[in-house]
């Protein structure tokens, strides 16, 4: 699966926060210095992101249960796998930070519609990341075609995102949804997009434009976190 110009066409999530809140900064450091260069190596990305959960109350995690989410760029949906065991090689042999805790590991590849994403860059301020589906699996096309075609216009045309991209588990759940929606924020904080997207869902709801089977899994409103920033740590 070749990256087309400028665009992501797979991607692999690990989600984390450190079980000890007090050391976060010592935490951190390790995740950019040692993690993120390990990660991107072993499961070939061409550039990794990390990100922290923006409405975080201060010094508790969210209540989604991670802090920080860390996005590989992958050009194979492999590499996910990839990354995935070298997580658990890694943490057999007690080479992860000892409070480094792993939520979930999510690798994706890119859905129709709004296919991949653009390339990481440093103008992007921040993301919202939305896992959804329809609740009953026999309307997935009908969904499919309305998300993409409805719906993601209906929230860029809110002026809070600049740019869209869709992502479909490669091993889907038996339960709950097995679709991603990443929403790219630039020229304001990502909360203020937030507000201005949930602006519109009145209009939205009343004109009829949203399906009645959408359903929302894990959202999480995100701001660039660690010293690579939004353009992201790139191997050399």
């Amino acid at each position: 699966m070749a990256r087309q110009p400028g665009r992501t066409r797979a991607i692999a999530l690990e989600l984390t926060r450190p079980s000890d809140l007090h050391h976060e900064v010592e935490w951190s450091a390790w995740v950019d210095d040692e993690h993120l260069p390990a990660s991107a190596a072993a499961s070939g990305a061409w550039a990794v992101t990390r990100w922290e959960v923006a409405d975080r109350p201060p010094g508790a995690s969210p209540p989604v249960g991670f802090t920080h989410v860390t996005i590989h760029e992958l050009d194979d949906p492999a590499g996910g796998a990839a990354l995935a065991s070298y997580l658990v090689a890694a943490r057999d042999a007690g080479r992860l930070h000892p409070i480094h805790t792993i939520t979930a590991v999510d690798v994706l590849q890119a859905a129709g519609g709004w296919p991949g994403r653009v390339e990481p860059r440093a103008e992007v301020t921040g993301q919202v990341m939305a896992y959804v589906g329809p609740n009953d699996r026999r309307l997935d096309a009908e969904w499919n075609e309305w998300l993409s075609e409805v719906h993601i216009p209906d929230m860029l045309g809110s002026g809070g995102f600049t740019d869209a991209s869709r992502w479909v588990r490669v091993e889907p759940a038996r339960f709950g949804p097995n679709y991603l929606t990443i929403y790219d924020v630039e020229g304001m904080d990502v909360m203020e997009a937030v507000a201005l997207s949930g602006a519109v869902m009145p209009a939205v709801h009343e004109q009829g434009r949203l399906m009645r089977c959408h359903s929302g899994g894990i959202r999480a409103a995100l701001r660039p976190a660690g010293r690579w920033g939004a353009e992201g740590h790139r191997p050399a």
